[in-house]
């Protein structure tokens, strides 16, 4: 198995900042249990309104260049790679990426498109030693070296060296593994993190966690930050679900802790009931009360309970349709009871809440926010998570109409 703390590169990885967990998750409940009992929650400076300007083809043209192929992107989380000699396909934002780890464990993404006609070479995940592609036998290696052509003497003259598939910056740290979509500079996830977060993901210790089953692809009628926006707050937990994840987790009490562009929620769920007259001594672990959500900019959703971890990858189709590529990591080590909690709870999560809840409503916003008839969308003081995120997807979209760099997207620069 591969275990890996700071960023894959040549040289010694940086730590984060190393974190207290149960300071860190005692202090998030008595955040919780605190709103819980004034009927608060965590709140912005003000109320925010954005034009709805931001839905259009020509907004999402420059969030394309910009935050999906101009920053690093969660590509796949560590487990996805359990051992040398494994690969991952992984599509987003219309770029066919082939993740593999070597047989030295590095990791090494590259364009999944075959050099001599552009094909597919390789589909879905697995073990492998070489890639061959399907059209005319070109063969390469886990690191995209080609191997071999038939009838090579046909191509007498082309410099074989110079066509392995195209390499992309790609590296690995705290359970993730982060790159990028486009030929670019390198890739430090100490850098895209900041340490603060760094230190809180080397804390959950998730790079084992394997995932469970195959990626799901909800197809969205919704613009990408309509979709990601109902992941961000709990507001409206009493409404949208109040048949069904209302049950289960409280609505309208949310912590927020920005870290640089990225973000952390945390929702407490109804057993945390159990902990409101109990001595804070008799705690013990809290992980079952309360739910971690992080939002790794610009477009990755990462929700931790403490039996599993659910990735949702949240893409760009057109102006008005959204791609989400969902995938469940459960913990190493469960037992067969635990398992199979996870396992049954995840279409429930999956089919009956987000996308029959979730999905379904942001598929509503259309097409009435397009009409020109309604001007701004508007984002509560309780609604503090959504408002980070748009001002810094505004952040890095000025930056890049100005011709320069928004910044590092850890807690080091970005958005705050």
């Amino acid at each position: 198995m591969v275990t890996i703390t700071g960023t894959q590169h040549s040289g010694s990885p940086t730590e984060g900042v190393k974190v207290d967990r149960e300071a860190l998750e005692h202090g998030l409940v008595r955040r919780l249990l605190d709103h819980i009992e004034r009927r608060t929650t965590d709140l912005a400076d003000a109320v925010l309104e954005v034009s709805t300007d931001i839905y259009s083809a020509a907004h999402l043209e420059e969030e394309r260049r910009a935050l999906f192929l101009g920053e690093p992107l969660v590509l796949c989380l560590s487990g996805a790679l359990p051992e040398p000699g494994t690969y991952r396909t992984v599509d987003l934002c219309g770029t066919p990426v082939l993740v593999t780890r070597n047989n030295d464990g590095q990791v090494r993404a590259m364009l999944n498109a075959c050099r001599h006609r552009g094909v597919r070479v390789v589909d879905g995940a697995g073990e492998a030693v070489r890639f061959t592609c399907p059209f005319h036998a070109w063969t390469y290696n886990l690191d995209g070296r080609l191997l071999r052509m038939p009838v090579a003497d046909a191509f007498e003259g082309l410099n074989k060296q110079d066509k392995g598939l195209v390499e992309l910056p790609v590296a690995e740290g705290y359970g993730l593994i982060v790159g990028r979509l486009r030929p670019g500079p390198p890739v430090d996830v100490d850098e895209y993190l900041g340490p603060e977060l760094a230190g809180e993901l080397a804390m959950l210790d998730f790079a084992d966690w394997q995932p469970q089953g195959e990626p799901h692809v909800h197809r969205v009628g919704a613009n990408w930050k309509v979709t990601l926006d109902t992941f961000r707050e709990n507001y409206h937990f009493n409404y949208l679900h109040k048949d069904t994840l209302s049950a289960y987790a409280y609505g309208g009490v949310l912590t927020f802790d920005p870290f640089g562009r990225h973000l952390r929620n945390c929702s407490a769920l109804r057993t945390i009931d159990e902990l409101r007259d109990r001595p804070e001594a008799e705690w013990g672990d809290v992980t079952a009360h309360f739910s971690y959500q992080y939002q790794l900019f610009p477009n990755t959703s990462l929700t931790f309970d403490s039996r599993h971890i659910e990735l949702w990858q949240i893409m760009p189709v057109d102006a008005n349709t959204s791609e989400v590529v969902h995938t469940a990591y459960l913990r190493p080590g469960l037992s067969a009871e635990e398992r199979a909690k996870a396992v049954d709870m995840a279409p429930w999560i999956c089919e009956t809440v987000v996308d029959g809840e979730d999905f379904w409503v942001a598929g509503r916003t259309e097409p009435g926010i397009r009409t020109g008839m309604i001007d701004t969308v508007v984002f509560g003081r309780n609604e503090p998570a959504p408002q980070h995120l748009h001002r810094s997807f505004s952040e890095v979209l000025d930056a890049a109409r100005r011709g320069g760099a928004p910044g590092p997207t850890g807690a080091a620069g970005g958005a705050r």
